[in-house]
């Protein structure tokens, strides 16, 4: 397997709405601040509260979806490889 497949298979196109979703959960978090919509200086109000609990949420499960996968695929490319060396090493015997 080249290398460059095995990328392809670490970073599938799943992967990359995963990342968008993660970009959305920093707008969202970051959003009542960079919009003025909370007062400086005060208590966060509760659009703010809401904003930062989804965004946050977001990240974090868009995350830990990336991050599974790609510990997934992973283990899956080292067993395909571990299985083609003991079929090698028996060919060679």
């Amino acid at each position: 397997m080249s290398t460059r497949d095995a990328f392809r298979r670490l970073i599938p196109p799943g992967s990359y709405v995963l990342f968008l979703f993660f970009l959305v959960g920093i707008w969202l978090t970051i959003s009542p601040f960079a919009m003025t919509t909370q007062p400086s200086g005060s208590h966060w109000i509760a659009s703010t509260v809401n904003n930062v609990t989804v965004g946050v949420t977001m990240m974090v499960v868009s995350l830990l979806g990336i991050l599974g996968y790609m510990l997934f695929s992973l283990r899956d490319i080292i067993r395909e490889t571990e299985a083609k060396q003991a079929i090698e090493q028996e060919a060679s015997m």
